[in-house]
């Protein structure tokens, strides 16, 4: 439950400290030398002026100059910061205030209608002081016009002077002073908390905003429940996982999801124990809980797809796997070459007897297995980067069909083609190592027999390209299927396991699927390429 802060209370006092800084310093220094230069002009250029320097236009000249002369010392001062900057603004107040107040002499007191800069000087100064400093001030400035005041009295005469309008002043002086210190500045202190109480109003809508977009996108599910199990927030991903796309909220959980609330009761009995993947009767979807208690008494909770992680996981297993045996094959791979290089310079021995051949053609053979293994296993692990590209499909069955005749100096009718044109987008050299793994094993598991294998490729329904290999060899066990594309399953003593696993490792790098057909006699593999969509996907 959301509470109003309480407002907040503004109290100036006249002991809080308020302390100038060299920037308001150095604009207060501005503003002097913007009034010097613009009395200068009155006095100096203007031809009619009678007020400026009235009474004693030598003083009034000697006075400005003196005014000018502290004004640029000041910006020197402030430039190398020496003295500080709370003495530097006093010290420059005080000569204000006399400064001026002699300008006012020199042009006729306070008739001459110079007043008005002390009340401007003094308007600053309440803004950068306290309010006993300001005061303080008030009274100084006060106390010189009615002393330049009686000094004109005793000089001129009663003629110059006017008492009324210097009390007027210097009432006006303690008025400005007390207003520019206390309510002014409590007005102002006011409309900032206003303002920066509405500013994280604002930040506070926009990080909410920002919230909910971020769980709208995220690819785990998210669920918010309260205490009485009312689903009161729910992305898109959960909703997906859920079946409920279009369920209005708050709901009951029981009403979208009975199986999420049946382990959230678990959960809440068990806190401790680990949460256990449950199954959507409407989707047949697997997904994995994790229950997290909120402070106001709810639940959140974060959906994932158990099928999707346990593939993740099978992945990085591989992948481990693949490094690990990669880094054997490479240490084994010199070894290997020794010993097979030796059995052939033994081989090669005009004194060897008929059991040390056989004995040797036996090493050579083993040798040459061990060697095979090797190279799928660097096959597997050393992948090169894919190279999509539109091929013509029966065009590369016929070139892999002749080839593979020739290199293995085949009978032409081994291998028998059904094609029509098909295009697909897939790596070509993968597509060929497919083809050669799958020939291969069907001439491996079929040495002694009469064999025949039947490669065709066939558009479906879909638009997809179908690549089927199909021989009459001896066949695959219904046992034997489930296991087949594992690595290391092998149901020949002389295969290592490992073609069939890489078959399907490459099909799953070009997004196309692989699977063993169920057949009577020999064996059926089927190769379907990824759609246009797949691709993009």
């Amino acid at each position: 439950m959301n509470q109003t802060p309480a407002p907040t209370k503004v109290i100036p006092s006249s002991s809080a400290a308020h302390i100038p800084d060299w920037s308001a310093l150095r604009l207060f220094n501005q503003y002097r030398l913007l009034l010097l230069l613009a009395l200068a002009a009155v006095y100096y250029l203007a031809v009619d002026q009678r007020t400026l320097g009235a009474r004693n236009p030598m003083l009034f000249e000697i006075l400005h100059l003196a005014y000018l002369v502290v004004t640029l010392g000041s910006i020197y001062l402030i430039r190398i910061q020496v003295p500080s900057v709370t003495t530097q603004f006093y010290v420059q107040n005080y000569l204000d205030i006399l400064l001026i107040g002699g300008l006012m002499y020199a042009s006729g007191g306070v008739q001459s209608g110079l007043g008005p800069l002390l009340l401007i000087n003094l308007a600053l100064l309440s803004q950068l002081a306290t309010v006993r400093h300001s005061l303080l001030f008030a009274s100084i400035a006060s106390m010189v016009i009615l002393g330049e005041e009686l000094l004109a009295r005793l000089i001129v005469g009663s003629a110059g002077v006017n008492f009324e309008a210097t009390a007027v002043l210097g009432a006006l002086l303690f008025a400005t002073a007390w207003i520019m210190s206390v309510p002014v500045r409590r007005l102002m202190a006011r409309q900032l908390v206003k303002s920066s109480r509405s500013r994280v109003v604002l930040d506070v809508e926009q990080i909410a905003h920002l919230n909910e977009e971020i769980i709208r996108e995220l690819d785990s599910g998210v669920v918010v429940v309260d205490s009485n199990n009312n689903v009161q927030l729910i992305n898109d991903t959960a909703r997906a996982l859920l079946s409920a796309e279009f369920t209005l909220m708050p709901i009951q959980l029981r009403k979208i999801c009975p199986e999420l609330l049946k382990s959230l009761r678990i959960s809440e009995r068990s806190p401790t124990q680990e949460t256990r993947p449950f199954d959507i009767a409407a989707t047949g979807q697997s997904l994995l809980p994790q229950f997290i208690a909120l402070s106001s008494g709810g639940m959140l909770i974060k959906l994932d797809d158990h099928a999707h992680i346990r593939k993740q996981f099978q992945q990085l297993k591989m992948a481990s796997l693949g490094r690990l045996s990669a880094s054997i094959a490479h240490e084994i791979r010199n070894p290997l070459g020794a010993i097979s290089h030796a059995v052939q310079l033994m081989q090669e021995s005009p004194t060897l007897d008929a059991k040390d051949a056989e004995l040797l053609q036996i090493a050579k053979r083993h040798t040459q297995r061990i060697n095979r293994i090797i190279e799928d296993v660097l096959q597997l692990s050393n992948r090169q980067q894919l190279k999509h590209e539109v091929v013509s499909v029966d065009a590369i069955l016929d070139n892999f069909a002749q080839r593979f005749i020739d290199e293995h100096d085949l009978n032409p009718e081994l291998i028998q083609l059904t094609t029509e044109p098909c295009q697909a987008t897939i790596d070509p050299g993968h597509l060929d190592q497919v083809l050669w793994n799958l020939c291969t094993n069907a001439r491996i598991h079929n040495q002694n027999d009469s064999l025949s294998i039947n490669i065709s490729c066939w558009q479906s329904e879909r638009g997809t390209t179908v690549v089927d290999v199909i021989d009459d060899g001896k066949g695959i066990s219904d046992m034997d299927i489930e296991n087949l594309f594992d690595p290391f399953y092998s149901t020949h003593h002389a295969g290592t396991g490992l073609g069939l696993y890489i078959i399907r490792e490459l099909c799953d790098l070009n997004k196309a699927k692989v699977e063993c057909l169920p057949r009577e006699n020999g064996a059926h593999f089927r190769v379907t390429m990824a759609s246009a969509q797949d691709m993009a996907a």
